[in-house]
């Protein structure tokens, strides 16, 4: 399927979006979100086949936690994210590892500069794709793998599902600065990303379904947690009037509580981790 790629103006308006929202909720992703995230680590660490000595380029690193995972085990890692407060968190986090702002359009490294490149849930927040992977894998060396995490649909995905169905079921709009063509959940279909790595002239390419659940003590720590740390979500419930944010509260406390447990809320999490190989 051919897709019409944003415009210019409108990719920048993203990406000034993404750049600004994710400025302001470091703290709180790192504090909340991170340890989501963290499920895919281990999938993506193993679609790379990293090992002791594998020069490791990780896109979108937010706060730093998979960088500093592979460098545990030995990896030589970059990071580089296009949010400056996420970079001075991953700095401050874990010093040592060499940390960069970087578009992920313009990345600031040769051609074939990394063994393996990772990107943890970074790909639904590109404004152009297609380029970016297209980017990622220009700073890859012939032979080396790229592999790529994004979200299940929010039916499988719980803890973005509930807030999104309930402001949906309210019918609140969007915040007016974020592009409309712009489709976050297009990765969450196999075919559209075996076809992004396809396109990107990977081979060996293949998507992994992941699924697992993630628990947190209540309904209370979930809406606060999500506030905190999701761009677009967050937005979309602060751009309403207070009545219309009570409205979508208790639209998601209905939701939310379904999954009650003896842990507090057990929240089925789905993603999906797309991988290739750069040929030689």
């Amino acid at each position: 399927m051919t897709r019409a790629e944003l415009s210019t103006s409108e990719a920048e308006r993203l990406r000034a979006f993404e750049r600004r929202g994710h400025d302001a909720l470091a703290s709180g992703y790192h504090a909340f979100f991170t340890p989501v995230t963290a499920l895919a680590t281990e999938s993506l660490l193993g679609a790379v086949r990293l090992r002791a000595g594998t020069h490791l380029l990780d896109v979108a690193t937010g706060p730093g936690a998979l960088a500093a995972e592979a460098a545990k085990r030995g990896a030589r890692v970059v990071g580089a994210d296009l949010s400056p407060r996420m970079i001075e968190l991953a700095r401050q986090t874990h010093p040592g590892i060499d940390f960069r702002e970087a578009d992920v359009e313009h990345l600031p490294f040769a051609d074939d500069a990394f063994d393996a490149v990772v990107c943890a849930f970074g790909l639904g927040h590109f404004p152009r794709p297609e380029r970016a992977l297209a980017e990622c894998a220009r700073t890859l060396r012939p032979g080396g793998r790229i592999a790529l995490s994004w979200w299940d649909s929010p039916a499988r995905q719980r803890v973005q599902g509930v807030f999104r169905e309930a402001i949906a079921e309210v019918g609140a709009l969007v915040p007016p600065d974020v592009p409309q063509g712009h489709n976050v959940y297009r990765f969450s279909d196999n075919s559209e990303f075996l076809q992004l790595l396809q396109a990107s002239g990977l081979i060996e390419v293949a998507v992994e379904e992941h699924a697992t659940s993630y628990s947190v003590p209540d309904t209370e720590a979930l809406w606060c947690g999500a506030l905190s740390s999701l761009v677009m979500t967050g937005a979309a419930i602060r751009h309403q009037d207070k009545a219309t944010q009570d409205r979508i509260r208790s639209a998601f406390e209905r939701r939310a509580n379904v999954y009650k447990s003896a842990n507090g809320l057990d929240l089925p999490v789905a993603f999906k981790v797309g991988s290739g190989q750069k040929p030689t």
